[in-house]
């Protein structure tokens, strides 16, 4: 017996060798071919049939890594062998795939999602050295499955609040919409839905976003050096990808929250070739106001929605398009007979194709709308106060590879965008009212850019990415401009004249060119150091005199009096990746300089202003600082820590004493906060069960308190020296929340349910300050806390 168990040992080791070998699958029609075998493939979810986007596809042989894209596609070019797959996605479990490829052929294949593993293996969305190779700085990007281990904001994950969480970028505070990147405001962000502008990212004021997480495929977060095909916009570019539908199977998502709720539904028209996903998200929030204490919130209504729709159609392997329809809708009214509401609608057609394995283009057409109404119905003086924007545009790039590691992209486009001020509609109602009909006039615009970017690698120490940008700007009528009299501040009492200019007529024109480059050189396979240059303009300005994006903030277009925002940018950084890719560390410093940044006049009055110019003036912005990164990728704790020191500063100085704010010296500006830190941590428990805690801390933003009061015309005045020379209380938070997935006998009874607490120890953290007349003494101020108190919300939701 013996003698016999070599034998034995020989056989079974030759047995399990076939068994291997009749496990490869052929890929391709065998016609002889050697070389330059063409592979495509596409992966999806197993149980949704959604494409999957950044997953990462290795041929371990080759060692050689390609991305999938939007559509979940890749491609390879390989010689006739066999080789083996290596596929990692983040959240779900590793694929191992071997093949012979044999000719031009394509994969399909499938993932499904781990179930909280608690091996130490990382699996990871993307290259796991991508930030430590990539000349790319200030870039982030976050698929959905990542997001989705951070606590959820008020029953869901949340994109912007998520992207607050990082290292450069901030909220103003709670309830805030919109995102200060690097210093900059608000409106110096271009967010893409699909490839469309989004005007206001918010329901609720600020209390959600206004994109439904089961739509979107991933983001990216462009806040140090932009590509090139990207302009428009000051700080930041945020490039959110809606998710296509299941091209095999039709499935869907669904969840059931304390104030909202949402459900998706996608699969196949044509099966293989055209896919549908339709997305609807709304709230009930109401009930909860009516259980409230405060009488004012008992007597008030929120109400908000969304939709998406998204058709997918593949015309082969290497050309596909899809159509984007996004609509957002908000109405609220606090405890009184005003109605706030506001409403964002986009569609997109996108075309994607690959002419050879060199050439490839992407085409998007858009029209995107804001519109924003204030409706009163108090009685006799009933109102109706509309304003919004119209952007209607064309992108257009082309990307060609000269090698491997040397890329080319190209392009240009071109937008018209037409801004509706305001106008005041009188009520219909009994009696004489005595609010008279006003309106703003329309302001027109044509923005165009184009584009080159060459980016290469040489050997395996130096990177460089490099472009420039030629922006164009023309600002037409048809429109009534008032003329003032030379060398006197703009104000009513120095109007001489004023002038007409014909539908079309150019009024205005601006162009420059905006250079950017990055460069990284790798110190070993785990360290470098990055240094880049950027230049951007910006032709919409927001005029506010709040922190935060509000309704009734006025968007208004460079024209004669008021030129482009020009932001000049610099950074520097150093990237190192520890303990095999188990910890991510970086530390960047920035400088940036902001020309044309506008800045109201004191006792400014904005809304249905005909000429703004009168009440508002150009000044300088300068920011700066040091953002601290520190990320976790592997084991049963996960999670990132972010600090963030900067300032953000304004200066206004004019040839006239009356205009100049703060005696010219600098201020803080509305947003700055000088420390910003944040600690996010998430533990699996067990199999199926994991907690997750999200900390935050920043300075209190600056405020200005009045010193004195006057009486006017019988009515008492508040009076204020400086601006911004105080600071509201330091913002401090914790939120925790549970996530356990739950075993049924059907898909419905299989789903996870999150348990979380926002503000757990029930921080009043102040979201405005308001000022009341107190006699005999300064006006007196006062802080409203939007969440006082802990809010615990719970959530149910799965895939079927």
């Amino acid at each position: 017996m013996k003698k016999t168990l070599p034998y034995i040992f020989l056989f079974l080791i030759f047995v399990s060798g076939e068994l291997f070998a009749q496990q490869k699958n052929i890929v391709g029609r065998d016609i002889g071919q050697l070389k330059d075998i063409k592979i495509s493939g596409r992966l999806i979810d197993q149980i949704s049939g959604d494409p999957l986007v950044g997953a990462t596809v290795t041929v371990r042989e080759l060692n050689k890594t390609e991305i999938t894209n939007t559509n979940g596609t890749f491609n390879l070019v390989l010689d006739r062998a066999d080789y083996i797959l290596e596929i990692r996605y983040v959240g779900y479990e590793t694929v191992i795939y071997p093949f012979v490829a044999v000719g031009d052929g394509r994969i399909s294949l499938t993932m499904i999602q781990e179930d909280f593993t608690l091996d130490d293996v990382v699996i990871y969305g993307r290259d796991p050295e991508k930030n430590i190779r990539s000349t790319d700085m200030g870039a982030i990007s976050v698929s959905m499955n990542t997001l989705k281990e951070l606590p959820p904001f008020l029953g869901e994950v949340d994109i912007i609040r998520s992207l607050a969480t990082l290292p450069g970028v901030s909220q103003v505070g709670e309830a805030s919409s919109g995102l200060n990147v690097r210093g900059g405001g608000a409106d110096q962000n271009l967010i893409l839905f699909a490839g469309a502008p989004i005007y206001n990212p918010s329901h609720l004021f600020g209390l959600f976003t206004a994109f439904n997480p089961d739509v979107v495929n991933d983001f990216v977060l462009y806040k140090a050096i932009i590509p090139t095909k990207f302009g428009g916009r000051g700080s930041s570019i945020l490039d959110i990808a809606p998710k296509s539908g299941s091209l095999d199977k039709w499935g869907g998502d669904m969840m059931v929250g304390t104030v909202s709720g949402k459900l998706s539904v996608n699969g196949p028209v044509i099966k293989d070739k055209l896919s549908a996903k339709i997305g609807f998200r709304g709230s009930y929030i109401n009930w909860l106001l009516g259980a409230m204490n405060n009488p004012d919130l008992r007597s008030s209504q929120a109400n908000f929605n969304d939709v998406n729709g998204i058709l997918y159609g593949e015309i082969n392997e290497n050309h596909n398009v899809t159509y984007s329809f996004y609509r957002s809708y908000d109405d609220f009214a606090l405890a009184s007979d005003t109605t706030i509401s506001w409403t964002n609608m986009s569609h997109t057609v996108r075309y994607q194709g690959k002419f050879s394995e060199r050439l490839a283009t992407d085409v998007v057409g858009y029209y995107s709308k804001y519109d924003f109404s204030i409706f009163n119905k108090s009685g006799i003086n009933n109102f109706d106060l509309e304003s919004g924007i119209t952007d209607v545009g064309l992108r257009l790039n082309f990307t060609y590879a000269l090698g491997e590691n040397n890329r080319v992209s190209f392009g240009g486009d071109t937008k018209n965008i037409t801004i509706r001020p305001g106008e005041l509609i009188p009520g219909t109602s009994e009696g004489e009212s005595t609010i008279l009909p006003k309106k703003v006039q329309d302001e027109f615009a044509r923005e165009s850019g184009f584009y080159l970017q060459h980016e290469l690698e040489f050997g395996q120490k130096i990177g460089v990415s490099y472009g420039i940008r030629y922006d164009m700007y023309q600002y037409y009528g048809p429109r009534t401009v008032k003329e003032y009299a030379p060398n006197l501040p703009l104000n009513e009492g120095n109007v001489i004249g004023e002038r007409t200019y014909a539908s079309g007529e150019t009024i205005q024109t601006y162009d420059g060119w905006g250079p950017r480059a990055s460069l990284r050189y790798s110190l070993d396979s785990k360290t470098s150091i990055k240094a880049g240059y950027n230049k951007m303009y910006q032709f919409i300005h927001l005029v506010s005199n709040t922190a935060t994006i509000a309704p009734t903030d006025v968007w208004k277009l460079s024209d004669q009096f008021f030129k482009p925002q020009i932001v000049d940018q610099y950074s520097l950084g150093i990237y190192k990746n520890l303990k095999g890719n188990i910890f991510e560390t970086s530390i960047e410093v920035y400088y940036k300089e902001i020309d044309n940044v506008l800045e109201y006049k004191d006792g400014a009055r904005l809304l249905l202003q005909q000429n703004l110019e009168t009440e508002i003036v150009p000044g300088q912005g300068q920011a700066y600082g040091v953002e601290v990164y520190v990320k976790k990728n592997l084991g049963r704790t996960t999670g990132w820590a972010s600090y963030t020191y900067s300032r953000s500063l304004r200066r206004v100085i004019t040839p006239f004493e009356e205009e100049i704010i703060n005696d010219g010296e600098w201020f803080a500006s509305n947003f700055d906060k000088p420390h910003d830190l944040t600690l996010i941590g998430n533990y699996k428990l067990a199999t199926n069960a994991s907690i997750s805690a999200t900390f935050s801390y920043s300075t209190g933003r600056p405020v200005s308190f009045p010193e004195a009061k006057f009486d006017f015309a019988g009515n008492s005045l508040a009076f204020f020296k400086e601006r911004n020379t105080q600071r509201i209380p330091d913002f401090h938070r914790l939120d925790l929340s549970l996530n356990f997935k739950l075993k049924g006998n059907t898909k419905f009874h299989d789903g996870d349910w999150t348990f979380a607490v926002m503000n757990v120890y029930g921080r009043k953290n102040p979201f405005s300050v308001f000022f009341a007349d107190q006699a005999g003494s300064p006006p007196q101020s006062y802080i409203l806390a939007i969440l006082g108190v802990p809010f615990p919300t719970l959530s149910y939701s799965l895939k079927f």
